[in-house]
């Protein structure tokens, strides 16, 4: 009652919080009414069973009433009528003979009520499968009655065999069980064409384990595997729906969204409930399909946890474990066989639904015995548990089939225990990583309740902040152009950015001392609000970049080249976080890629964008100078059927030197040099400058470049032009010119600067490593004198690549600002563009007044 309160902080109580006390009511009066007429009418029955029953009982009202309170308040109705039933079996004659004399009647009964089913069938939420009988409200599943009405005519049919021949011969099992097989066929024809193949399979292996306990035979348990497996090999071959299940079964992260999300919810709500659970009213079981059904434990484990779940299966265990002890010790050989069956269908139907809620089994439709929304299930059960009240003490049992109880008994325990493994499994060894899945909506919720932290610019203007009530939070983006680096936090779509790779900072779930983070968990079911982190990012270069750059598809980048702080980063076409939810199909069809971070995640041909690196490299190596000359400085270099010209257009008397093949960015004399500098010079230069490693971890990127595999695998010419195998991101390029623009010293790139501690101050982010030596300093300002644009020792460089069979071309442009304190660069890569206007862009960015090409 007191959780939404506490989630939204404040202790008010609104009247639908106040339900639970109405159902507590309605299940305190029956259970106490029935246990004590049930004393009275049966003296010497078991007095625990009523109770275990009430408390699973009234634990799954309540867990159906966190799903859904029409479902939950009908349970606590049809609770009502369970115990009336419970209390009709109790007053009728003590020797049940009314059952057992009329045995074919009362399972004709059943069969007729399936076969209805075939042509007055419904189902009460619409659809399929029409499994119900029923109108106006009140439905009934004929399959639940049936079950107990198979285990009486079993009862009864092997009570008899076990009384007489069986005990004194072992006959032949086919001509006996004759009239016993076919009646197990027709039902389970019925239910086959129902598609209800969870009941079937539960009457097949009750059926084969009760002629094991009346008959002894082993064989009967090998036969019933083997037609158990048959039928399974038949069933994936011809039914779909048995192909699906057994697919979801052995690998439901293949489909996560689709048929699997059922299951893989199921999951995420176990590890969410950890050791102790998220708390009563404090879960999401919402978000798992048919919670309040088939995946009724997953609404217990994620509330009350590993603990609780145990708690469960410890419940369902004991009255499994109840009805065969008073197997055990009835009079006659009907009630005995009774008792036996009715406690193999309670922990047979328990151990297969939950088998296949964790994985241990694939999926049946089949209901958690008193804990699952259902009135016939409940009405059932509770009728199945009169009926073992109502069995008489003896001890024709222990005699007859006590060593084969024991036998069964042990193999369920095994499997009890198989099931608090697999428990154990999915809430504590898998759970952290699951919970953090970004399927996994309770996060989302979460930040309903709990403020997220803000995303600060370098003068912590917000980029991204939380706004609104405490229930009711909102994320917005003030600043659209940051949206390639900010990304966005989608409780539908997931996250990208900064919103992804801070996420444990801005949710709360980092930066606190692990105590508050265990209070807020547990007292409010949410993390603790989440802190703010300050980037790097300058907000005029940032807002000059996103306009300059417009529609036109590409990435600029801005860094300063000694601190490695990235002042500025776009990406186009680009998308407006605070319309994701609107835009987002729209944005996923799209051709041109919005959602990608080209300046991270955008993998492309560097063409001559390298060749200041290599050069710088090779004079490093002492193979050439940048007054060398070449021949051949201006020719296109053919490239798979294509040209590659020179970046800008050299005047006519130029001297053919290295120095002036850099400054106009021609690709023929850089051909040659890579013939000179083989692969591995050409490795260990594109290790120098960082080509292969991943230039940031603040930010998704392509992933790192095995570089001794990648350049190998082109001819040294083609690598040396950047129109071999090895591919770069724009960020890593520039970094790569950070080093050439500061003494040759590649720096470590830093964009998220400082977080905030829970008492408000600020913190440095991670270790500040140093710079890491690519080059020396004299090579490093050879290259750069070679790239210089004017006396104050600006500079610029402008290169393009061929990319793909079309021959579709790549504009690159190196900016650098060589007066102040600090140097800058700033890169733009084009698609499809020149590279006169790549370098208008960067030099419009850096503030410096000119044209592209060189003077």
């Amino acid at each position: 009652m007191l959780a939404p309160s506490v989630r939204r902080g404040n202790w008010s109580l609104e009247l639908p919080q106040v339900a639970p006390l109405g159902l507590f009511a309605v299940w305190l009066v029956a259970a106490a009414l029935t246990i004590f007429l049930a004393r009275r009418l049966r003296p010497d029955a078991d007095p625990t069973l009523l109770p275990v029953a009430y408390l699973l009982a009234g634990w799954g009202i309540l867990a159906i009433w966190r799903v859904s309170p029409v479902f939950g308040w009908r349970q606590a109705i049809w609770l009502c009528a369970a115990s009336a039933a419970l209390l009709l079996v109790l007053r009728s004659p003590g020797d049940l003979l009314w059952l057992r004399k009329y045995r074919y009647v009362w399972l004709a009964f059943g069969l007729a009520t399936i076969l209805l089913t075939l042509f007055l069938g419904t189902n009460p939420s619409g659809g399929e499968p029409k499994l119900w009988l029923g109108c106006c409200g009140v439905y009934f599943q004929p399959s639940e009655p049936l079950r107990l009405l198979l285990v009486a005519f079993l009862a009864s049919f092997l009570g008899e065999r076990v009384r007489g021949s069986w005990n004194a011969r072992q006959p032949p099992l086919a001509p006996t069980l004759a009239p016993l097989l076919a009646v197990w066929g027709v039902s389970a024809l019925l239910l086959l064409v129902q598609r209800d193949l969870g009941t079937g399979s539960l009457f097949l292996v009750l059926l084969a384990v009760l002629l094991y306990l009346a008959s002894g035979r082993w064989s009967v348990l090998a036969a019933a595997f083997g037609l158990t497996a048959m039928a399974g090999v038949l069933g994936y071959a011809s039914l779909s729906l048995v192909r699906l299940r057994v697919t979801t079964w052995l690998n439901p992260w293949a489909d996560t969204s689709g048929a699997a999300y059922q299951i893989v919810q199921a999951l995420i709500a176990y590890a969410s409930g950890g050791l102790l659970g998220r708390g009563p009213g404090l879960g999401s079981p919402g978000f798992v399909p048919l919670a309040h059904s088939d995946l009724i434990f997953a609404v217990v484990v994620e509330e009350a946890g590993l603990l609780g779940g145990l708690a469960v299966l410890g419940l369902l265990a004991y009255l499994v474990q109840r009805g065969l002890r008073l197997a055990l010790h009835r009079r006659s050989p009907f009630e005995s066989m009774l008792a036996a069956g009715i406690a193999l269908t309670l922990g047979l139907q328990s151990i297969l639904i939950l088998g296949g809620v964790l994985r241990l089994l694939p999926l049946t439709g089949v209901t958690v015995p008193f804990l699952s929304y259902g009135g016939s299930s409940l009405v059932t059960n509770f009728l199945a548990l009169g009926l073992l009240l109502a069995t008489r003490d003896g001890s024709f049992g222990r005699e007859a089939i006590g060593p084969r109880l024991s036998q069964v008994q042990l193999g369920l325990t095994a499997a009890w225990v198989a099931l608090a493994a697999m428990l154990g499994w999915w809430t504590l060894v898998r759970g952290p990583n699951l919970v953090i899945r970004e399927d996994n909506p309770r996060r989302g919720l979460a930040e309903l309740y709990s403020q997220r932290g803000s995303i600060l610019d370098r003068t912590r203007r917000p980029l991204a902040e939380t706004a609104g009530e405490r229930g009711e939070f909102g994320r917005f983006y003030p600043d659209p152009s940051a949206s390639s680096v900010v990304g966005f936090d989608s409780r539908r779509h997931g996250q990208a950015g900064i919103e992804s790779t801070l996420d444990s900072w801005l949710r709360g779930e980092a930066g606190y001392p692990p105590t508050i983070r265990w209070w807020s968990e547990l007292v409010r079911g949410v993390p603790p609000d989440g802190l703010d982190v300050r980037l790097s990012l300058d907000p005029s270069l940032q807002a000059v970049a996103w306009e300059t750059l417009g529609d036109r598809p590409g990435a600029v980048v801005v860094l300063d080249a000694e601190t490695g702080e990235i002042k500025a980063l776009v990406s186009s076409p680009g998308f407006d976080p605070s319309q994701i939810d609107q835009d987002w199909e729209a944005l996923r069809a799209r051709q041109d890629a919005p959602l990608l971070n080209r300046a991270t995640q955008g993998v492309y041909q560097p063409g001559i964008a390298t060749a200041p690196l290599f050069v710088a490299w090779a004079q490093r190596l002492g193979l050439v100078d940048v007054s060398n000359r070449v021949g051949g400085m201006t020719a296109p270099q053919p490239v798979d059927g294509h040209a590659l010209p020179c970046a800008f257009s050299p005047p006519e008397d130029t001297p053919g030197t290295l120095a002036g093949t850099l400054r106009y960015g021609c690709a023929t004399p850089l051909s040659v040099l890579g013939e000179s500098m083989g692969t591995t010079g050409l490795e260990e230069a594109a290790r120098a400058f960082g080509m292969g490693e991943g230039a940031l971890s603040d930010l998704p990127g392509a992933p790192p470049i095995a570089l001794e595999r990648v350049i190998p695998a082109s001819q040294p010419n083609l690598v040396a032009i950047g129109q071999g195998d090895l591919t770069v991101t724009p960020l890593q390029i520039a970094r790569a010119y950070a080093a050439i623009a500061a003494g040759g010293n590649l720096p470590t790139l830093r964009l998220v600067l400082e977080t905030q501690t829970p008492e408000g101050e600020w913190q440095p982010w991670g270790d500040r490593e140093p710079p890491v030596p690519a080059v020396p300093a004299d090579v490093a300002s050879a290259i750069l004198n070679s790239l210089r644009r004017d006396s104050l020792g600006n500079a610029g460089f402008g290169a393009y690549a061929i990319s793909g069979p079309t021959g579709e071309r790549l504009a690159w442009y190196v900016g650098i600002v060589g007066q102040g304190i600090s140097r800058h660069i700033g890169l733009v890569v084009l698609e499809g563009g020149t590279t006169d206007e790549a370098g208008a862009i960067a030099l419009d960015v850096l503030g410096l007044r000119g044209p592209a090409a060189p003077p």
